[in-house]
């Protein structure tokens, strides 16, 4: 399993006190990922600009040529030359180059979690496993959850149902929730935001809602320009609205908290320098409760 990055303490991804996994490599490429970092399955370094000195020990460290000095964006790692040798992170005296991408096994994973087993059990919560994609990994996640069950810590999934249903049905009699996002009804203009239409994940998301024993959630990543209209919303909650398991859907307002690392990517931020939007600006929608037969939250 490659890992990108493994957050303690959350309470924002499930019930209880968790520990959040966010893994490599996702099918999609959605305009407004906050996970830039998380769309590829090869490891990457990313720059920090906020750290870097500009001492140019990694330029001259580099037996590759890969860094490059970016004019907007600073020491860039070009990905096609870089050979992974880390010898620049190692000269690095600033911390400002991290690798995005660490291999662990079953039992390496689980022994990083049981750091913090007392707050689970005290909490209800548990293991969340984000991304990038975690149906992709659905082999490795089946035999983490086995033994968290064991433990008494509970699984959740956060997705976004792109993967092969052969994926989903590996892995959903081993968790216990399933975040999923649905990002827009028209198959065309989901192609235009992502880069994939909508039916695998549509598919999938039926056959959750008719073979997931655990708990289902719909969440809606509500992002000006692209999905916030009210028809697309409408059509969002009558679909959710005819499913047997949902019962609650989740707005998620617009951030731009991913910006800095697309730029650590070398790369440009495709919704530019819109706002990001608060909790506030979005409760107007739970207006939509009176016409629609389902409980509207906003995260």
């Amino acid at each position: 399993m490659r890992v990108f990055n493994i957050e303690r303490c959350s309470t924002e991804d499930g019930p209880g006190i968790r520990t959040t996994v966010f893994l490599k490599g996702c099918l999609l490429r959605c305009k407004w990922c906050g996970n830039p970092e998380s769309q590829l399955f090869e490891p990457q370094i990313l720059f920090k600009s906020v750290k870097c000195t500009g001492c140019g020990r990694c330029l001259k460290t580099c037996p590759s040529g890969a860094i490059y000095r970016h004019p907007e964006f600073g020491m860039i790692t070009d990905g096609m030359k870089c050979t992974m040798c880390k010898k620049c992170i190692d000269a690095c005296y600033a911390d400002a180059r991290v690798v995005q991408g660490e291999d662990y096994t079953v039992e390496e994973l689980m022994e990083e979690l049981a750091r913090d087993e007392v707050y689970y059990l005290e909490s209800g919560g548990g293991i969340t496993f984000s991304g990038g994609e975690p149906l992709l990994y659905a082999s490795f996640i089946k035999k983490c959850s086995v033994l968290a069950h064991k433990r008494g810590w509970n699984v959740l999934i956060e997705t976004c149902g792109q993967a092969p249903e052969g994926k989903l049905r590996e892995i959903a009699d081993y968790v216990d929730i399933i975040y999923c996002d649905y990002k827009h009804f028209s198959g065309e203009k989901h192609l235009e935001l992502t880069g994939r239409d909508n039916r695998e994940i549509l598919n999938n998301i039926r056959w959750m809602d008719q073979n997931f024993k655990g708990e289902l959630y719909l969440r809606y990543p509500y992002i000006p320009g692209c999905n916030n209209d009210s028809y697309a919303i409408e059509k969002f909650l009558e679909f959710a609205e005819g499913l047997e398991k949902v019962t609650e859907v989740v707005f998620l307002p617009y951030h731009r908290l991913g910006l800095d690392k697309y730029h650590g990517l070398g790369r440009i931020y495709e919704m530019g320098d819109m706002e990001s939007l608060k909790v506030k600006d979005l409760q107007f929608l739970k207006e939509y409760e009176k016409k629609y037969h389902i409980k509207i939250s906003v995260q």
